[in-house]
């Protein structure tokens, strides 16, 4: 079962200033936007989680250096007591305001296939050795991956938290209102623990950093307590908690090569004349994929006999035709404007439009602990940095409270 605690958690200690302090993750960071950050704020989290240089293991001594000055300064400081965190974000979407409520805390680590804490998609290829020198070098978690629960009442336990006091942080950030409430109530912690114990985990964002924690942790001692748990957002597995994105192909082909054709054995194609944002919705609303090339625009239907057996998924349609030709290869990106960008100036062969992941989807994948393929979801919005750290070196509260 998974194994949820709370710890002594690092903060800021004036958080009046969150808007200021608080950064997206570090992976969805360009070295400009670290630099807008930087200059947002002295004491901006973005200077632990993504500091100058971030490929020099160096630079990650200079994060623990940081973390003590900060602590001796006052601008950090410790819980007094081990405590776990609910979090809210709240956004608009197309009119309608969407909120996504979990909480943050430990979460004990577990080898692939070993236990309840399972990846839901293939991860590509990815450099760690950033997050490998901040664990060596900090001792810190300074952003969370995002595991989802599929204990029902989860979130029905973080609504009582955020309906019976006000937030003890609250920042704005890209448009997004996030939320949080220090939890150090034994009894609530313990419901929180028990709840997220009832069921399996699936990571919905953070593979990377989960198998980063795990190679940490055969780096370190068998009593490493701190190196066997992971900070992670753990949300109830539900419609009303989540606002799920798809990642659009950008595709590649060698000179030749035309996709519609690639796509043909495998997709009944309707060219259309559509605008831009008139084709990616009316793709989705008629169930087809949207495909886009130089040469014009098709609603693209899944044929139900070119594939041996059913197949639920877009992207392992898409993937199944695009690995019928040699050559033919696919990159990502979860914004439309740029994929039409792309193939209108000829820096991609084709962009094909998705349709989001459904959470029946997530859960069956789940339940028969396998895997989608890579990139196959975009759970939005991201949790931010700075709204709690986690040190390695500070004990976690027994399990249960």
């Amino acid at each position: 079962m998974p194994v949820f605690s709370p710890f002594i958690s690092l903060r800021y200690v004036d958080r009046t200033a969150a808007d200021a302090l608080v950064a997206p993750p570090y992976d969805v960071l360009s070295e400009a936007q670290r630099t807008s950050l930087e200059n947002r704020h002295p004491h901006n989290s973005v200077r632990m989680d993504f500091p100058h240089g971030k490929t020099d293991p160096q630079a990650y001594v200079g994060v623990a250096e940081r973390v003590r000055a900060w602590l001796s300064s006052g601008v950090l400081a410790f819980d007094e007591v081990a405590t776990f965190t609910v979090y809210r974000m709240t956004a608009s979407v197309d009119g309608r305001k969407t909120t996504t409520t979990g909480v943050l805390g430990a979460l004990r680590l577990e080898a692939p296939g070993t236990g309840d804490i399972l990846p839901h998609e293939q991860t590509t290829p990815k450099d760690k050795a950033d997050r490998l020198s901040l664990l060596r070098a900090a001792r810190l978690n300074t952003s969370p991956i995002w595991g989802l629960s599929l204990t029902a009442g989860l979130g029905r336990a973080c609504a009582e938290v955020t309906a019976s006091a006000t937030p003890d942080l609250h920042a704005t950030d890209e448009g997004v209102l996030h939320e949080a409430w220090i939890v150090s109530d034994p009894t609530t912690c313990g419901r929180i623990q028990e709840l997220v114990a009832q069921s399996p985990i699936v990571i919905a964002d953070g593979h990377h950093r989960l198998e980063t924690a795990l190679g940490y942790q055969g780096e370190c001692s068998a009593g490493d307590e701190g190196a066997a748990s992971i900070l992670a957002l753990i949300v109830e597995l539900a419609p009303e908690e989540l606002e799920i994105r798809p990642i659009y192909r950008l595709v590649d082909a060698p000179t030749g090569v035309d996709i519609e054709e690639v796509l043909r054995p495998f997709f009944d194609l309707e060219r259309v004349e559509l605008d831009n944002d008139d084709f990616v919705t009316g793709a989705v609303a008629g169930g087809a994929l949207g495909l886009v090339t130089m040469s014009g625009r098709w609603f693209a239907r899944p044929r139900p006999d070119a594939f041996g057996e059913p197949v639920d998924l877009d992207t392992v349609a898409l993937a199944t035709a695009l690995q019928s030709v040699d050559g033919v290869s696919a990159r990502y990106h979860h914004d439309a404007n740029v994929v039409f960008a792309a193939v209108a100036e000829g820096s991609a062969s084709a962009g094909v439009f998705v349709r989001p992941v459904r959470i029946d989807q997530i859960r069956t994948v789940a339940e028969t602990r396998t895997r989608m393929p890579p990139k196959a979801t975009f759970f939005w919005p991201k949790p931010r940095t700075g709204v709690v750290f986690r040190p390695l070196d500070v004990p976690l509260a027994d399990s249960p409270v």
